[in-house]
């Protein structure tokens, strides 16, 4: 990913002011994942946790319930989000928040908060890496023998229906390719045994207009790289086209479980 990119995105959530109100898959799958990190990493809870992409704190939040005994090192790209993080927490000892690409962790930690970690885990930020199995070559190795990797991510097929739209009336659509559980599978790292398992998300919305507003509340506007914006008619035609046929967006979310060997 270049500097360029990264700092889109990190500017794309910065300027999310509206995030909480529009995060409602945001806040499902929080939920979700940290209730499969109590449950993968028993019998033996965490003590030491890296989140990576904690956005506005849904997981650190249920992260901290799960484990209160646990210090949790939450990190993100965005400073506005750390901030937003730490008004949700309050007073929290056990978590400490930085700046951090979770792509390329840093390598300089506090005393009370660094590895190796039991857990590594993030919601909904692994989709914006440019090179995952990359990625795990610097992070599995911050893994405590027998830790656990549990993350969550957008694979293939996440918003058909606006992809549908724009392919119904032939506009380019700026959507991701998402990839398939069959390539996550691939790029585990060889020290650990690892899967991927994939749920649906269905998320109401009244109309195109609403979900293109709330995907712009919570910073996730940002296409791929080969994408050419459309606006006026043809966007419209698009609008029309998925208020016509579809109340309701679909997001196939990937959970990956890793554990490292011991």
């Amino acid at each position: 990913m270049t500097d360029h990119r990264k700092s889109s995105i990190r500017d794309r959530f910065n300027s999310a002011i509206h995030y909480d109100q529009a995060a409602r898959v945001q806040k499902r799958c929080a939920t979700h994942l940290a209730q499969d990190s109590y449950t993968y990493c028993a019998p033996s809870p965490p003590q030491r946790i890296l989140e990576l992409g904690c956005g506005t704190g849904f997981l650190t939040s249920e992260l901290r319930h799960l484990f209160p005994n646990a210090s949790i090192c939450a990190t993100d790209l965005s400073p506005d989000m750390l901030k937003r993080t730490d008004e949700r927490l309050g007073s929290s000892p056990n978590v400490f928040l930085r700046i951090m690409d979770g792509e390329f962790p840093h390598t300089d930690w506090p005393s009370s908060h660094h590895p190796p970690f039991d857990l590594i885990t993030s919601s909904l930020c692994w989709q914006w890496f440019t090179d995952r199995p990359a990625a795990l070559k610097r992070l599995i190795p911050l893994l405590a023998p027998g830790g656990c990797f549990v993350i969550a991510t957008l694979v293939q097929d996440s918003l058909k229906e606006w992809r549908e739209s724009c392919l119904a009336t032939h506009i380019p659509c700026g959507v991701p390719d998402y990839p398939s559980l069959k390539l996550l599978n691939q790029e585990w790292p060889l020290d650990g045994t690892g899967l991927w398992e994939e749920h649906l998300l269905t998320d109401p919305v009244p109309s195109a207009r609403h979900f293109l507003r709330d995907l712009r509340r919570i910073g996730a506007t940002l296409p791929q790289n080969s994408y050419l914006p459309t606006r006026g008619l043809g966007l419209k035609q698009a609008m029309q086209w998925f208020d016509d046929h579809h109340h309701a967006v679909t997001y196939h979310i990937g959970f990956g479980f890793f554990r490292k060997n011991v």
